[in-house]
């Protein structure tokens, strides 16, 4: 894949390591020339000290070749270098979106939208303290989550098979994780002790969920 990113800040900097992890020619257009020298020494990526929001700047960035761009600046320079890279017939467009007002603007463009950062974070944080045996989660709406949990050793549901297990209403298995391996579970699949089990839940009903995995 033909990857621009525009800004070298802290997340266009994971950006580039997960895009050279899997092997993607990168192009990163940032302003400041220091921060463009520091990136230089450490990635091997094409780099343009540059105004993106500057339509010969997309354009000496490879954009008649580039499969996405993904904006990392502040909304207003992203939804002008949004604008641009969409009039250059980019064909995915993907914007961080630091105000939640001004998402409906991103939208309209059909961009692809991720929510502030820090809300992101915080959110996170909370999380792992008022539910600690969570692993990992993604919200879906203001409704429903899709979340990982361990099963423990003293888990009554160690031994059970999927359909013998009584989950609230609204939440469904998706996978097991087990040995590196994922199980797609059927009825008659088998809880082990260690496996990480991902659920899809609404909200409400979480809590029931935990104490079903939980209680000893």
């Amino acid at each position: 894949m033909y990857l621009i990113i525009v800004g070298a800040g802290e997340i266009g900097e994971k950006l580039i390591t997960l895009a050279l992890r899997n092997k993607d020619d990168v192009v990163v257009i940032e302003k400041d020339k220091e921060k463009c020298t520091e990136i230089s020494k450490k990635y091997d990526v094409v780099i343009v000290n540059a105004d993106a929001t500057e339509k010969e700047t997309l354009m000496e960035s490879g954009a008649d070749n580039a499969d996405a761009l993904i904006a990392t600046a502040d909304d207003a320079t992203n939804l002008l270098v949004i604008s641009l890279a969409k009039s250059l017939g980019i064909p995915s467009l993907v914007s961080l979106v630091n105000n939640e007002e001004n998402e409906p603007m991103f939208i309209e463009k059909g961009v692809n939208i991720v929510g502030n950062p820090a809300a992101i974070t915080a959110e996170y944080l909370y999380n792992a303290v008022l539910r600690p045996m969570v692993k990992d989660f993604m919200t879906l709406g203001n409704k429903a989550e899709i979340f990982k949990i361990k099963i423990p050793i003293n888990s009554k549901v160690v031994g059970k098979q999927v359909g013998g297990v009584k989950l609230p209403r609204g939440v469904n298995i998706i996978a097991i994780e087990r040995n590196d391996e994922i199980v797609i579970p059927s009825e008659k699949s088998v809880f082990k002790e260690g496996d990480v089990v991902t659920l899809l839940a609404r909200k409400d009903k979480i809590d029931k969920t935990m104490n079903v995995f939980f209680e000893k």
